[in-house]
């Protein structure tokens, strides 16, 4: 179960670099031609503050399973 979680945590690790990639590029496309308006822009500075957290999100919830931080064994509730 494990190596299942660190197999997951690269994977969400990954998606959300590809996620911040994607996100960039679609982004400076759209916004650097010559058609965009000033609809597009506020669109694009929209979308990119609702995702910045959730790729953070993405990229640190990998991060930590990667590296076993959600085993059974890390937990520790005080009382």
């Amino acid at each position: 179960m494990n190596a299942l979680r660190k197999y997951l945590g690269i994977i969400w690790l990954l998606g959300g670099i590809l996620l911040a990639a994607v996100l960039t590029y679609k982004a400076a496309i759209t916004l650097t031609s010559t058609s965009a308006t000033t609809e597009d822009y506020v669109f694009w500075i929209v979308i990119v503050a609702i995702f910045i957290p959730i790729i953070i999100g993405f990229i640190l919830f990998g991060f930590y399973g990667m590296k076993g931080e959600y085993g059974s064994g890390k937990l520790k509730v005080e009382s």
